[in-house]
């Protein structure tokens, strides 16, 4: 009696139909739930009391495998013989031939846990490969105009360029003429008092109504004035070599008696060769008194 209750005890009966693998076993089974041992241990205190007498009657009926776990009652089967429950599974522990039964199925996955702390950052990795150069960008906007800066010391003087051609003669070559209050007849030659002399000769008197011009371009100029003592007109008319230059007279006309006409003229001829120049006098009024001036000047050209 003491002995089967010692088995009884390490190895309670499968009061559920579950099949209990030896101690060697459990590490390959999954073991059952805290709330499932604590019914199977109240169902065995209850089943003890009810069986305390019996088990010495029926004690001689109960069958135990090799490991010590006694038989289901009713069954009649040997150890190391497929029963009933399950297939036949070989175990590697020595002295029992039981068979466990098949696991059963996955219970459902649960639900996740809580995210744990966020981990220490680990080291920063290796510096990767230096990429290719961008496209040149657009060029922007012209900055403003920064302040003038302050004047920077005096340079050395340069080397002395060549010398320029030469410029013309600063001596000039002229001579003026004039006469005042003085008779003239209807038609004659200007009469030619000089009044500032070319000392270079090149514009010289000839005799009192003419003037010798050496070749070279030059730019004359006359003035005369006269009271009319009629209606009438008077014109000059130069003359170079005998030949008339009717493109510089000059002409004017009265249309009272006791008005005073003024004419004159500036121009610019060239001389090909020696030459007289005189002018001639004409005038619709008879005698006449006139003031008059004459310049003349040689310009340089080459």
């Amino acid at each position: 009696m003491n002995n089967y209750n010692a088995n009884w005890m390490f190895n309670p009966p499968n009061l559920f139909g579950m099949r209990i693998p030896n101690r060697n076993c459990n590490q390959n089974v999954a073991q059952p739930s805290s709330d499932f041992i604590n019914e199977t241990n109240t169902a065995l205190t209850d089943y003890s009391q009810h069986t305390g007498t019996a088990g010495t009657e029926e004690g001689s009926s109960s069958r135990y495998c090799e490991s010590g776990m006694p038989e289901p009652s009713g069954a009649s089967f040997e150890c190391g013989e497929p029963d009933p429950m399950g297939s036949r599974r070989e175990y590697s522990s020595p002295g029992c031939s039981c068979r466990c039964g098949e696991s059963g199925p996955m219970g459902p996955r649960g639900e996740p846990g809580p995210m744990g702390p966020r981990g220490e950052p680990g080291p920063p990795g290796c510096s990767g490969e230096r990429g290719e150069s961008g496209p040149q960008g657009v060029t922007g906007a012209q900055g403003p105009q920064g302040a003038t800066g302050p004047m920077g010391p005096r340079g050395e003087p340069g080397p002395r360029g060549p010398a320029g051609p030469p410029g013309y003669p600063q001596n000039s070559i002229f001579a003026s003429f004039s006469g005042k209050e003085l008779i003239m007849p209807e038609s004659a030659s200007l009469p030619l008092k000089i009044q500032i002399p070319d000392i270079t000769q090149n514009i010289s008197l000839c005799n009192s109504c003419s003037v010798a011009l050496t070749p070279g371009y030059y730019v004359i100029s006359y003035y005369i004035s006269t009271v009319m003592k009629r209606h009438g007109f008077i014109k000059l008319t130069p003359i170079f070599n005998d030949c008339k230059q009717t493109m510089y007279t000059a002409y004017a006309e009265a249309e009272k008696r006791k008005e005073i006409l003024v004419i004159s003229r500036y121009f610019i001829i060239e001389i090909p060769t020696g030459s007289t120049l005189f002018f001639a006098w004409h005038s619709s009024a008879g005698v006449s008194k006139i003031n008059m001036n004459l310049s003349i000047e040689k310009l340089y050209r080459q």
